[in-house]
């Protein structure tokens, strides 16, 4: 299931492009993505309108040096806990794939990702996606 399909939406992001909007990181296909405008950090929350149960996360990127994901089960955006935070290589503009597989299963309303450095003035989200892994739903996101 797409997170457009899971009730899922972009609900605070630190910059817009008009032709990148934040939407874009909603959207299943690697071809369209969300750019950031400049300077560094730049964040998102995905918002669920019902938790969700995540085991993995599936994160595509360009141009992102590091980053932190956090999660919260409150039904307001607060009180976050951290998932993952990494570094990662500098993959010359070309797409960088991260696949984490958390510890244990999360109940998520919100998520929230803080790209704290890029290789460029400029970094694109171009996949998020969950996967339920062997909880009580199964389900992809």
């Amino acid at each position: 299931m797409a997170l457009t399909d899971s009730n899922a939406f972009v609900s605070m992001s630190s910059s817009a492009d008009q032709d990148y909007p934040p939407s874009n990181i909603l959207d299943p296909s690697e071809n369209i993505f969300w750019m950031t405008t400049g300077l560094y950090p730049q964040e998102f929350i995905v918002t669920f309108k019902e938790p969700i149960d995540i085991r993995e996360i599936r994160f595509v990127t360009s141009n992102v040096k590091r980053f932190v994901m956090f999660s919260t089960s409150n039904q307001e955006p607060k009180n976050f806990e951290t998932i993952l935070e990494k570094t990662l290589s500098n993959s010359e503009n070309r797409l960088q794939t991260t696949t984490h597989t958390l510890d244990r299963s999360l109940e998520v309303r919100h998520f929230k990702c803080v790209i704290l450095a890029g290789y460029d003035s400029f970094a694109s989200v171009h996949a998020l996606k969950f996967d339920g892994g062997n909880n009580r739903s199964g389900k992809k996101y």
